[in-house]
């Protein structure tokens, strides 16, 4: 039985002895798996299989991946043969980037000063980069994506170094020392001498990732005046309004455009245009992302202030009273917009936000913003506040928002005659988006017998979004019962192939209802349930979805046991 983290482990590793080398696939997950349920006992297997160049180069690097989460070093030396590698073979080999990623040098000296000095100046400021901690994290506005906002809309602007956003191992403090001391002193004049946008944009962006070294800031005022048109005054810098004030101090020009950007902190913008004109800098950002997202991007480009604006009207609230609602209320702005505006509102403000929205449907145009919030109240847990939008939204004409009503107000705990006598009207209409709720509340009112078209809809539904939303509910109502109908959905979905584990980078697309499916098995926390998701490991391609399912599930017992109460509590 598949149980505690030891038993797994050792199950694991029984199951990787006795599984021939051909059987590539099998030999990727164990290892994978090893690097979930293992701990720093399985460090020398782990080097073993990374040294080994007879092994197949995947699993060598999911050997790599799993090490990390458990601590793995390596001496300068074999950091120098897997470089090596990279050289005498062909195909896919380790490179020094990747390596350091993800393995902790044990000591830092000559020999690997001189591999780094075999790297391009471009690579070795990326390294440089990489070892800040949460180098690229935004203190200035969030990119957060409204519920139904278009992706390409709100990432319209790639950050500075996209490839550096994820974390990396920190390595010996006298590596970055050196790195720093060497882009100071050298890699940094060969960048400029470049003359090419993306090695400016990686000097600066070496230079913001390292903004607490004095050494830094006059390199701002000197980049500042070389180039008077600089025009990367935008959120993708991932630095807070008073470092941006800090940076464009001493350079009048930079100082204007980041006026002009709306990117100071409210005091200076307030100083430098003064309270009427900086409110109609801000209703000038708005209008202009709203004609962007009405005509082709090469027509009307999004403006670089919106993001910045968008933030000032729920930090300052004369811009929230004067410019936000009377937005919000302007069916001529692009529903996108509204929408976006409703998100942030929820975020700061949800009472406020369900008011404008019930205030809202009493007029035409405001379905998609009242949708917005309707979806950020039943993806945040309703509340006694929210029950009229929710009746409201139940009355009306729009599908979607009558199922979005049926959802919030089961999750509420609506109950009563009446309230019964409403869902049985509702589990007979033509919509599964009100249908499958209106079974849960069913359901949730003791009426168990609903539980069957529950499970129909799960394994039935021609829909792959109606089928995980009847998972989803199963899961919250019946996830011990309906089990079986969980390990059906993951039985007939499909197998992955050998290239499921060969790159992390990409996260594998997986399929709604067994995403829901893996989903209601974690909640489900028992030992069967955790057997179920191990198995899905052995068959499924979805690793990061399901790492993170066996963290949150092993969590459980060892968080009881670390207070000291029963396992059954």
């Amino acid at each position: 039985m598949w149980s505690s983290r030891e038993s797994i482990r050792a199950q694991l590793i029984s199951l990787l002895n006795a599984t021939p080398p051909e059987s590539l696939d099998t030999r990727r997950r164990i290892v994978w798996m090893l690097g979930s349920f293992g701990g720093v006992e399985q460090l020398p297997l782990f080097r073993e299989l990374l040294l080994n160049p007879n092994e197949d180069f995947y699993l060598r690097d999911l050997a790599l991946r799993a090490g990390a989460k458990h601590g793995l070093e390596l001496s300068e030396q074999e950091f120098l043969h897997l470089d090596a590698e990279s050289r005498d073979r062909s195909g896919p080999a380790f490179v020094v980037l990747q390596l350091l990623s993800f393995a902790r040098l044990a000591s830092f000296g000559p020999a690997m000063e001189e591999a780094l000095l075999r790297l391009s100046p471009g690579l070795r400021a990326y390294l440089l980069v990489a070892q800040r901690r949460n180098p690229s994290a935004p203190q200035s506005p969030k990119r957060s994506r409204p519920t139904g906002a278009p992706v390409s809309r709100l990432n319209r602007g790639s950050t500075l170094l996209p490839i550096l956003s994820r974390s990396v191992v920190n390595q010996p403090p006298a590596f970055p020392e050196w790195l720093f001391a060497r882009w100071y002193h050298a890699d940094r004049h060969l960048l400029q001498e470049e003359q090419v946008d993306s090695c400016q944009r990686l000097n600066l962006c070496v230079a913001l990732a390292w903004r607490e070294r004095p050494e830094v800031w006059p390199l701002f005022t000197e980049w500042a005046a070389e180039a008077p048109d600089w025009d990367e005054l935008r959120v993708d810098w991932g630095v807070s309004r008073d470092e941006l004030a800090r940076i464009t101090r001493t350079a009048p020009g930079l100082h204007q455009r980041a006026a002009e950007a709306l990117s100071l902190p409210l005091p200076d913008l307030i100083a430098h245009w003064g309270e009427e004109p900086l409110l109609l800098r801000i209703e000038r950002a708005l209008r202009t992302e709203s004609m962007a997202s009405r005509v082709p991007c090469l027509v009307v480009k999004h403006p670089h202030a919106y993001a910045w604006a968008r933030d000032l009207l729920f930090d300052w609230d004369v811009a929230q009273r004067r410019v936000l609602y009377p937005f919000l209320c302007d069916a001529v702005m692009a529903s996108e917009v509204r929408s976006d505006l409703l998100e942030h509102l929820s975020d700061h403000d949800r009472s406020a936000a369900v008011r404008w929205a019930l205030a809202a449907g009493r007029y035409p145009g405001n379905t998609a913003p009242i949708n917005t919030v309707l979806r950020h109240v039943v993806a945040h847990t309703p509340t006694a506040e929210d029950r009229p939008l929710l009746l409201s939204a139940l009355h009306g004409a729009n599908e979607q928002m009558r199922g979005l009503a049926v959802s919030g107000l089961v999750a509420l705990g609506e109950s009563g005659p009446a309230w019964t006598d409403t869902l049985r009207a509702l589990v007979h209409e033509s919509s599964p988006d009100i249908r499958i709720p209106a079974a849960a509340g069913l359901v949730q009112q003791g009426q168990r017998e609903w539980l069957t078209l529950l499970r129909h809809m799960a394994t039935e539904a021609p829909s792959k979004d109606v089928k995980a939303n009847a998972i989803r509910w199963l899961g919250r109502l019946d996830g011990g019962t309906s089990r079986d109908v969980f390990a059906q959905v993951l039985a007939s979905a499909a197998t992955s192939g050998e290239d499921a584990l060969k790159s992390f980078s990409r996260p594998l697309a997986v399929a709604p209802e067994v995403e829901a499916a893996l989903e209601a098995l974690s909640h489900g926390g028992t030992d069967e349930d955790l057997c179920l998701l191990l198995n899905a490991g052995l068959r499924l391609g979805c690793p990061l979805l399901l790492e993170e399912l066996w963290s949150h599930h092993l969590a459980r017992p060892e968080d009881r046991m670390s207070h000291n109460e029963p396992a059954g509590g």
